[in-house]
């Protein structure tokens, strides 16, 4: 916490301040007078910065300043500051800052920490995007990055059960139930889709602050939004914030996205929330929301909210675009269409078309989802 005050406040002053940015000819990075750019070590971490910066957006899948195995563990190891520049004003309105330069156990390796900051014209108002950390890794005359994740987990507890590798915090110990409990899920799924089973790692995070600060923030406003939540990523990786060794929502999504890469994202959570609910509570819970939801709201259309981005949430923990496309899952369960609603998850075919097949459409859409909660609930398995 200290360390988060003190970064803000840093930012404060430099953003209040630009005068005292040393800009020392990178066009894309201002760096603040906290870096030592008399260390020779510093000043080539600097300019490699300022290459990869300038490349990073150009491809997710590779860069030269990236360690490569990094890509051959999570795929996508910078994915979380790609186009991170991007905002409704312009694809670079987020400037690069580079914060400090932090000296680690390792003597070739260092913390590089990253603030993302944009100023308004229009309002002179600044706007903090992010702050990121990143390794930067000295070998020889070369500086190659990689991702934080590895340092911020060094000491946590490691071991593996059956297809799952589990990373728990410090600030838990870890619960057999729980573990039971996935891996329980783990064969339900199995059976759901007939597949087999898929090795995954499982970061267990006390709460949702806990997950973005290993993952590298510093600060990013997803960490206060709630205290639960999690994300399943590439390289079947899932990092959970809900103080738990179980997340069957994002395991959920680990199997879609590996059997079903063109599924689109409606059905995707509609499907996760049908089978496991979302964040602290379960399905029925959400379900009974839902349905209250709909009651108090007779003129709610869900033809405008099919979008899970859309956050758009009932007493703060019920996600209405999850909900409606886990009663459409629910409703084509209950009609006896798994095998059906299985092929549509293979479709690229946009929502409406997709939906066709199930019977939906724009004119009836409201009338069945009203119908489907009315009645008992279909469990998934």
């Amino acid at each position: 916490m200290k360390r988060l005050f003190h970064v803000i406040l840093l930012i404060s002053l430099i953003v209040s301040s630009r005068s005292a940015f040393s800009q020392i000819d990178f066009p894309l990075l201002s760096v603040s007078p906290a870096v030592n750019v008399a260390d020779s070590a510093n000043l080539k971490i600097i300019d490699a910065l300022k290459e990869f910066l300038k490349t990073k957006n150009n491809s997710a899948s590779a860069n030269a300043y990236w360690l490569p195995s990094d890509f051959v563990t999570y795929q996508y190891p910078y994915l979380d500051i790609y186009n991170i520049e991007k905002s409704k004003f312009g694809d670079n309105f987020y400037k690069p800052t580079l914060i400090e330069i932090i000296a680690t156990e390792n003597p070739q390796q260092k913390i590089v920490k990253i603030a993302f900051i944009g100023h308004e014209q229009k309002t002179q108002e600044n706007q903090l995007r992010a702050i990121y950390n990143l390794l930067a890794n000295i070998h020889s005359e070369k500086i190659i990055f990689s991702k934080y994740l590895e340092l911020a987990t060094l000491r946590w507890t490691k071991f593996n059960r059956g297809p799952i590798s589990y990373r728990v915090s410090p600030g838990r110990v870890p619960d057999q139930l729980q573990i039971n409990d996935q891996l329980r899920d783990i064969n339900l799924l199995c059976q759901f889709f007939s597949v087999k089973a898929i090795d995954v790692t499982y970061y267990s995070c006390t709460n949702p602050r806990e997950l973005f600060e290993i993952k590298g923030f510093d600060y990013n406003p997803m960490m206060y939004i709630d205290s639960s939540g999690g994300f399943a990523e590439s390289g079947h990786i899932i990092f959970s914030g809900n103080n738990s060794e179980i997340n069957t929502h994002e395991m959920v999504h680990i199997y879609t996205h590996n059997y079903f890469p063109n599924i689109t994202q409606l059905l995707d959570e509609g499907l996760a929330t049908y089978i496991a609910g979302s964040g602290k509570y379960d399905y029925q819970w959400h379900r009974n929301k839902m349905k209250k939801f709909l009651a108090e709201n007779p003129g709610f259309d869900c033809i405008d909210h099919l979008d899970p981005f859309e956050r758009l949430y009932f007493e703060q923990e019920t996600p209405i675009a999850y909900m409606i496309g886990a009663l459409i899952c629910e409703s084509t369960m209950r009609a006896g269409q798994k095998e059906l609603l299985l092929e549509q998850f293979k479709s690229d075919q946009d929502i409406w078309t997709i939906l066709k097949l199930f019977g939906l459409n724009k004119e009836n859409l409201n009338e069945k989802i009203r119908k489907e909660i009315q009645c008992d609930t279909n469990p998934a398995w």
